[in-house]
């Protein structure tokens, strides 16, 4: 297994790889959120990130992004997430790909930006605490949760901009971010 970081632009060949594996993933007009993975959509990644399995092939594509909209410092990790070939949808456990995508993306975020809080986030209730403890079980990286709605894109008018989070660092920001 090996896990890959990078910003965009500074590596051609896995520029050219996450390309095509986000436009087959965004081609697949089955899956609910298949706009999520347009090349527009990652106009804010400031990082991509392939796990690799162990025979090398990409199993779990992610982005670390960053918006206007959010707190200076704040960075979404795990962002426009798609697993290519693990297409387990309701995992009992978190797969060891999170573990490694996430820490390479913490690490990543350590090395090159003025990360002050990364964040994790989703449209839907109830999954927050359930990763919470699963990422503090399973792995010993810590997140915490607030009972608000954050928003997480500049549309405040469309209800899917309005996300549950989970986050790590400087909590001061949450009062800086616009929230229900």
């Amino acid at each position: 297994m090996r896990t890959v970081t990078w910003a965009p632009g500074s590596d051609s060949q896995l520029d050219q790889l996450f390309d095509q594996l986000r436009e087959q993933r965004y081609q697949d007009r089955s899956h609910r959120l298949w706009k999520n993975y347009s090349q527009e959509s990652f106009d804010s990644a400031v990082a991509l990130t392939i796990f690799f399995d162990d025979q090398d092939q990409p199993e779990m594509c992610s982005s670390i992004s960053t918006r206007d909209c959010w707190p200076l410092g704040a960075y979404r990790i795990l962002n426009r997430l798609w697993k290519h070939s693990n297409k387990i949808v309701f995992p009992r456990v978190i797969s060891p790909s999170f573990e490694h995508s996430v820490r390479s993306q913490i690490s990543w975020l350590d090395t090159h930006v003025q990360c002050k809080m990364y964040f994790i986030s989703r449209q839907t209730d109830n999954w927050e605490h359930w990763c919470i403890r699963e990422f503090r079980k399973q792995f010993g990286i810590e997140f915490a949760t607030e009972d608000h709605r954050y928003l997480t894109c500049s549309n405040e008018c469309d209800d899917s901009c309005w996300q549950r989070i989970i986050y790590n660092g400087d909590a001061k920001l949450l009062n800086e971010w616009k929230r229900k």
